[in-house]
């Protein structure tokens, strides 16, 4: 009886884990970068590549975790848009409801402009710069503290169009590693993190919880204006909580640094034939275990 009670617990834990690993795969990551490495154009896939804009270009430096990208306020990194961001859309003309940009950040100095931009997802209209839109992004305003600034977060909603907030107080300081993160979520609305923590904000435009989808952006931006070392940004169409966010160097950095890129989709087959496995071994030792009573009983 103790051996089929053990049993039988067991298979609860393991539907349980299962359930959680489940619920936590729900969060799709459209978009991450790891900035270990710069490939030349001839080993280079049709994926969602990065190309470096600016003379000089961002230069690969070390970063919080192995390699990162370092931008001197004068160049970029960008990324047009293609259906790998969206292939987990139900539709072709997917528009997220929520969204999280995260990153891990290194101000080396503060450009005079407004936004000392981090990650822009941008809508263009047209060839020339003047028809783009900031749709969604996060980025850090000098302050009159030559040693702080502040950071802000903005989304652009096909109901309410742009609205954008900024943390009360200057706190991303120079010449430390920062974790920041800008969520977007349909029940709570804007919200801004700084190593995992919320932080106070205020509205600058718009409203803290607009209503609509965000409208779908053609290209992304990063480190754009900024005198800055960017590493691990991603994008991801849910609104994570502070738990979620890659604070640490977690299992899914160590994952995804592995040479061989096995993606969300194939990541949930291989832990659910696991969990299938385990489940059938187990099941086994059970009959195995009932038929052995059995016959010590006749």
């Amino acid at each position: 009886m103790l051996k089929r009670t053990l049993a039988l617990t067991c298979i609860l834990c393991i539907l349980t884990a299962s359930s959680i690993i489940k619920e936590k795969a729900c969060c799709e990551t459209l978009a991450m970068w790891h900035l270990d490495e710069i490939y030349t154009p001839e080993v280079m896939d049709s994926g969602n590549n990065a190309f470096l804009g600016g003379t000089p270009p961002p230069e690969l430096v070390e970063g919080k975790f192995g390699k990162a990208l370092s931008f001197n306020g004068e160049n970029f990194l960008y990324v047009p848009f293609s259906q790998g961001l969206y292939a987990n859309a139900k539709v072709t003309l997917y528009t997220p409801e929520e969204v999280t940009l995260e990153a891990w950040i290194f101000l080396n100095g503060f450009k005079n402009v407004e936004y000392n931009n981090v990650i822009v997802i941008a809508f263009r209209a047209g060839l020339e710069w003047q028809t783009i839109t900031r749709i969604c992004g996060i980025a850090v305003t000098p302050s009159d503290d030559p040693n702080r600034g502040f950071l802000r977060g903005y989304v652009y909603t096909d109901k309410d169009h742009f609205n954008e907030i900024i943390t009360v107080d200057p706190i991303i300081p120079l010449n430390v590693w920062v974790h920041v993160a800008f969520t977007r979520s349909l029940s709570t609305g804007m919200h801004l993190y700084v190593n995992g923590e919320e932080v106070n904000v205020r509205v600058v435009s718009g409203i803290r919880n607009p209503r609509g989808n965000i409208i779908r952006g053609t290209e992304i931006f990063l480190g754009h204006d900024a005198k800055i070392v960017i590493d691990e940004p991603r994008i991801c169409d849910v609104a994570l909580n502070p738990s979620q966010l890659l604070i640490e160097n977690t299992l899914e950095l160590a994952v995804s640094r592995t040479e061989i890129d096995i993606g969300p989709n194939l990541m949930w087959a291989i832990v659910m034939a696991s969990v299938a496995f385990a489940i059938a071994w187990l099941l086994r030792r059970i009959i195995q275990t009932w038929g052995i009573s059995s016959r010590f009983k006749e």
